[in-house]
């Protein structure tokens, strides 16, 4: 290998320096390093609107917003480009604790003006993890502010994600955390997720609603009340894109109003577009104490996060804004100037393109075809989302719901497959997830529905 001093090699030569260097400097998070080497990589170089292309010049159909659906505007977008070149030119970093700086409260009001009810204070972050955790501090802070310490504990669901801190790790299920993590941190109390493709044969989905938030309250009432701060609940869980029966959410805010308890709603991967809202809470007509958003907040271009609180939750942490305010944890680069322009930026393009109602229209036709596709499949369980958050759930069994062999791997296959024909598409289990990006026109989701009915197809025929 050449030294990086030396003039880099080009083609194929600089392709495997590359993939060399990588599997030596660099961790990639969910990725056996022995999957950078059989891949070689691949390794991303360019991207434009909904394509990326590698350093192969192969070309992918972008249905994940990037990977992560962070890339909710596309690609190469000039405009937020610009808003980012401008802000670093004028003014590119001061200390929150020094300064306030114009992007920061300008996007911090911008999002009061679309988060439901009233939500209207912003701790900006760095990323979706640090605003989770800056969310669970200031819950635990507004209790303590109001003279009850003792409520620390927090109720997290089976199935959902939370981020990639302590925090994070503690509210999960995930095996490989709580073996490589332990020992996690106390107080984080799992519940059973609301699951309604899988409920009992015999309850109808308001019936299995009632029953999942009457879980959360006996559990809340056996935890004991005093002891317990909050519930962390994205709306809708997007990993396995877990659309919840209308009534189910009303009542969990029933239950924390009953028992002064703050609900969480963890709207990382949600938030700012995804489900044809601005938060997929607005779907069910709810409005949560708090809100994290992240990755749509500046569509990918640049970090940032924030945890979004009430009046009601800012006023009793604020106090009487002196030696009394309650504290939360900030971070150096909180309110990043740069990070809030591109904020600005990407509500701008939302706003002045009309791309809420475009994934509100556009994804409600790529559900509704994925459904008439599913409906003849025998392995097509389940085509549900809203927005442009789809999830295709294959089974064994399509009568009994029974899953097939985990040993099998067949989500997994069916985005291997998907990558081999220069399609981005994800799996979790055996729930294949599609998330493009806002801007996605009906060319270009056709173009996902032709690509993801290959893969599933492709990878179904070798099995059954």
């Amino acid at each position: 290998m050449t030294s990086l001093h030396e003039a880099p090699a080009t083609g194929a030569a600089r392709k495997q320096e590359l993939v060399d260097l990588a599997i030596s400097h660099v961790w990639r998070h969910g990725v056996p390093m022995e999957a950078t080497r059989r891949d070689q990589g691949p390794i991303a170089v360019r991207a434009q609107g909904m394509q990326v292309w590698d350093i192969d010049e192969n070309c992918y159909l972008d249905a994940l917003a990037g990977g992560s659906a962070a890339a909710t505007l596309g690609h190469g977008r000039e405009d937020v480009a610009q808003a980012v070149a401008d802000q670093i030119r004028n003014l590119q970093w001061v200390s929150l604790r020094t300064f306030v700086n114009e992007p920061a409260v300008t996007l911090a009001a911008r999002l009061a003006e679309i988060t439901p009810g009233d939500l209207r204070m912003c701790f900006f972050a760095c990323d979706g993890s640090e605003a989770v955790e800056s969310a669970t501090q200031l819950v635990r802070s507004y209790h303590r502010q109001r003279g009850n310490p003792d409520k620390v504990k927090f109720l997290y669901r089976k199935t959902s994600y939370h981020g990639t801190t302590l925090v994070g790790a503690s509210a999960s299920s995930n095996a490989e955390f709580r073996t490589w993590f332990s020992p996690l941190a106390p107080g984080y109390v799992e519940l059973e997720a609301c699951y309604p493709y899988h409920r009992p044969e015999a309850m109808s989905e308001e019936e299995y609603g009632e029953a999942c938030a009457q879980a959360i309250e006996d559990e809340v009432v056996r935890q004991g009340p005093d002891t317990v701060a909050g519930v962390l609940a994205e709306a809708i869980p997007a990993a396995f894109v877990l659309t919840p029966p209308a009534n189910y959410l009303r009542r969990l805010r029933e239950i924390c109003d009953k028992y002064d308890l703050l609900w969480i709603d963890d709207e990382v991967f949600t938030g700012i577009g995804r489900t044809g809202a601005y938060f997929a809470s607005e779907h069910y007509d709810v409005v949560p104490d708090v809100i994290t958003v992240s990755k749509g907040i500046t569509g990918g271009y640049v970090p940032l996060g924030a945890a979004i609180a009430s009046a009601r939750v800012a006023d009793v942490l604020v106090g009487d804004g002196g030696a009394g305010q309650a504290k939360v944890s900030g971070h150096t680069y909180s309110a990043h100037p740069v990070s809030c322009a591109a904020g600005l930026a990407v509500l701008d393009a939302i706003e002045n393109e009309g791309l809420i109602e475009n994934v509100r229209r556009e994804g409600e036709w790529l559900i509704e075809e994925l459904r008439a596709w599913g409906e003849s499949h025998p392995h097509v369980g389940d085509v549900r989302g809203k927005g442009f958050l789809i999830g295709i759930e294959l089974v064994q069994d399509k009568s009994s719901r029974q899953p097939f062999d985990p040993a099998l791997k067949i989500g997994s296959r069916v985005t291997a497959a998907g990558m081999r024909n220069k399609f981005m598409c994800r799996a979790t289990g055996d729930v294949v997830t599609l998330f493009p990006a806002l801007i996605a026109d009906r060319s270009e989701v056709s173009a996902i529905r032709d690509a993801v009915i290959t893969a599933v197809e492709e990878v179904l025929r070798d099995v059954v």
